[in-house]
């Protein structure tokens, strides 16, 4: 595919970078029109860590888990099959690991406000995916989606999310060739930081490392030392 990409002045990234990126945008722009007449939707929920006493999401996880309930609710009204996927492998924040996966903390949630586990994955899509290697950055969470959401042949995509991850998590997403639905449940306090997302990770992941998926990817690779707890 041959764009036409001109650079203007003030713009970051070179003509190169952008054309990439344009290229990649308009390939799943395509897909995701070939997909939409099917009437089946996947609600991807960004986990959060820490858990509270290791194993209940904490109020932003809840935040965003009630969100796709509500979602998932709307879209099953109107005619649609939905699934909903809780990504997230066992994490440690600050030399203390939680006792199960955000996957499951999640599931666990979703299960307790009503909602049947056969509409629900977790830790099923983090091995069938990622194998040995878990799930434990957005890149993670965003391969695994919209390879699931390839997989079984969904017409929509949706991304429950922090606001302060939506361009960081579009970027993996267009990367993996889907383009999310994106639905933010925004809290007073944040995980993530505006800052460090406008000056790190969203550039990282636009102009260094767009699919983090390799072993070799340095902040992957930085992520999984923070957040694997030793005894795995």
């Amino acid at each position: 595919m041959e764009l036409s990409v001109s650079k203007k002045s003030w713009a970051i990234g070179t003509v190169q970078e952008r054309q990439y990126w344009e290229e990649k945008f308009e390939i799943a722009k395509s897909f995701m029109k070939l997909r939409s007449s099917i009437p089946t939707v996947l609600i991807e929920i960004a986990a959060q860590h820490p858990l509270v006493n290791g194993e209940k999401p904490n109020e932003e996880f809840a935040h965003r888990l009630l969100l796709a309930k509500a979602l998932y609710e709307k879209e099953c009204i109107s005619g649609k099959y939905v699934e909903i996927y809780v990504p997230g492998s066992r994490h440690v924040h600050e030399g203390i690991p939680d006792k199960i996966s955000l996957s499951e903390a999640g599931c666990i949630f979703l299960e307790q406000q009503g909602i049947s586990r056969e509409f629900i994955h977790g830790n099923n899509l983090n091995i069938k995916y990622k194998g040995d290697r878990g799930v434990y950055n957005s890149a993670d969470e965003c391969f695994v989606a919209s390879s699931y959401f390839k997989d079984a042949n969904f017409g929509c995509l949706f991304s429950v999310l922090s606001p302060v991850q939506v361009f960081r998590k579009t970027i993996h997403y267009v990367e993996f060739g889907v383009i999310p639905l994106n639905y933010t449940a925004p809290t007073l306090n944040t995980f993530h930081d505006y800052i460090d997302e406008i000056f790190e990770a969203v550039p990282y992941a636009l102009f260094v490392d767009p699919d983090m998926q390799s072993e070799n990817s340095e902040r992957a690779s930085e992520l999984r030392r923070l957040r694997i707890p030793k005894d795995l």
